[in-house]
C-alpha cells in the first residue's frame, strides 16, 4: 500500500526550535539544552520516546506522588495496628469470636462455656468433670444400623444430653431464650420420622426453643450446622447425618471451639467414626426399669452407654461401658438401680468345706 515506510523515530518538523527540544530514544545526561531537560513520558513500539516533557516538572510530580504514597502507607499501618490492639483487647474481655460477624453478635455470646455433665459420677469423673462444652461430640447406635431401634436409642440419648445442656445454665442472649438447632437431610427425616412436638414437651424440651433445618443434601446440612455455630447465639447444634468426613468434622470442631458452643452429631452406626471429636458414644436400648406403681407399665428408659473415645482423659473398662437410666423428675442420668454399687454376692455356708 505504501511505497516507502518511514522509521518512527525519523525527525519531523516541530514548531518548537530544535535548540530547545530534541527527540531521543533513551534519556541521557547530555540531553539538555539551555537548562531544560527532556524526559520521555512513554515509549513507542520501537522503544523511542513519543513526547518530550520537561524533566524538572516530571521529577517534582514524582516526588509529590512518592510522598503521598508514604503518607498513605503510614496511615494504613497506624490503622492496622490500632485494629489489632482493639481485637486483642476485645478477645481478652469478651472471649473468642469469628472474624465474619459484627461486634453485636459477639456481645451476645456467653463469656465462658458452662459445665455439661451427665449426672453420673462414674462417667463424669472420666470426662474430667463433664463434657467439653466447646467441642464436637459423636453418638452412634450400638447395633448394625439395620433397625430403627439403633437410631432411636442414639437419638433418645442425644435429646437427653440436650436437656442436660439446657439445665446446666440459664442461656440468655439479649433477653431471648436459648435455641437448639437441629439439622439433617430430608432422606433421613423421611426414614426416621420427624420430631414430635408433644413428645419433646413431655421430655422437657419446649418445641418453641428448637429450630429444625431440613436440607436436600448432606453438604447443605453441614453448612447450616457450621453457620449456626458461628452465630454464637445457640445453646447447642445437633446434626443427624449418615456420616461426617474428616474435613467437615474438623471445620465443625473449630467452629464449636471458636464460639464456645457444643456440637452433637448422630451418625449411622455402620459408618466410620468421625474425626476431631472430643468424645464418641456407642448407645443401645435396654429393658426399661419396672414402674413403681404399675408392674405392666414401662418405667424409666435405660441405655447401655459405651464411651469409645475421650480426648480429655483415659478410658478404663469399668467406666467405659455402663447401663444408665434417665430420671424424668430430676432430668439426669444415673446408674441403673440394680447395678449401682452392687456388693459381691455372699458366699454360701459350707462352700469349700471338707
Amino acid at each position: 500500500m505504501f511505497a516507502r515506510a518511514f522509521p518512527v523515530d525519523q525527525a519531523a518538523p516541530s514548531p518548537i526550535p530544535s535548540a530547545r527540544l530534541q527527540r531521543i530514544s533513551q534519556p541521557e545526561p547530555s540531553s539538555r539544552s539551555r537548562g531544560v531537560g527532556l524526559w520521555p513520558s512513554c515509549s513507542n513500539r520501537n522503544g523511542g520516546s513519543l513526547l518530550a516533557v520537561p524533566e524538572g516538572a516530571n521529577r517534582e510530580e514524582a516526588n509529590q506522588e512518592e510522598e503521598r504514597r508514604a503518607r498513605l502507607l503510614a496511615d494504613l499501618r497506624a490503622r492496622i495496628a490500632g485494629l489489632e490492639r482493639h481485637d486483642r483487647h476485645h478477645a481478652h474481655s469478651a472471649g473468642p469470636h469469628t472474624a465474619f460477624e459484627p461486634s453485636t453478635q459477639t456481645a451476645r455470646a456467653p463469656a465462658a462455656a458452662p459445665s455439661w455433665t451427665l449426672g453420673v459420677p462414674e462417667i463424669d469423673h472420666r470426662l474430667a468433670g463433664g463434657l467439653n462444652a466447646a467441642a464436637l461430640h459423636e453418638v452412634k447406635g450400638e447395633g448394625g444400623g439395620t433397625s430403627a431401634g439403633d437410631w432411636a436409642a442414639a437419638l433418645g440419648f442425644a435429646l437427653r444430653l440436650t436437656l442436660r445442656r439446657l439445665n446446666a445454665r440459664e442461656f440468655r442472649f439479649a433477653g431471648a431464650p436459648a435455641r437448639i438447632l437441629w439439622c439433617w437431610p430430608s432422606a433421613l427425616a423421611r426414614e426416621l420420622g420427624r420430631p414430635y412436638g408433644h413428645g419433646l414437651t413431655y421430655l422437657g424440651l419446649a418445641s418453641s426453643s428448637c429450630l429444625f433445618v431440613e436440607t436436600a443434601r448432606v453438604g447443605e446440612t453441614l453448612w447450616a450446622m457450621e453457620e449456626g455455630l458461628k452465630s454464637q447465639s445457640l445453646a447447642l447444634v445437633i446434626g443427624v447425618l449418615p456420616e461426617v468426613a474428616l474435613t467437615p468434622a474438623r471445620r465443625l470442631s473449630l467452629a464449636a471451639a471458636g464460639s464456645l458452643t457444643p456440637c452433637l452429631i448422630v451418625t449411622d452406626p455402620r459408618a466410620p467414626a468421625a474425626g476431631s471429636t472430643a468424645t464418641r458414644w456407642r448407645v443401645g436400648a435396654r429393658k426399661s426399669a419396672p414402674h413403681p406403681f404399675e408392674a405392666s407399665a414401662p418405667g424409666t428408659p435405660r441405655y447401655a452407654v459405651a464411651l469409645e473415645r475421650c480426648r480429655e482423659g483415659a478410658l478404663t473398662i469399668e467406666a467405659s461401658s455402663l447401663v444408665v437410666e434417665w430420671s424424668d423428675e430430676t432430668h439426669r442420668f444415673r446408674v441403673a438401680s440394680r447395678l449401682a454399687h452392687r456388693a459381691p454376692a455372699p458366699r454360701r455356708a459350707g462352700l469349700g468345706a471338707g
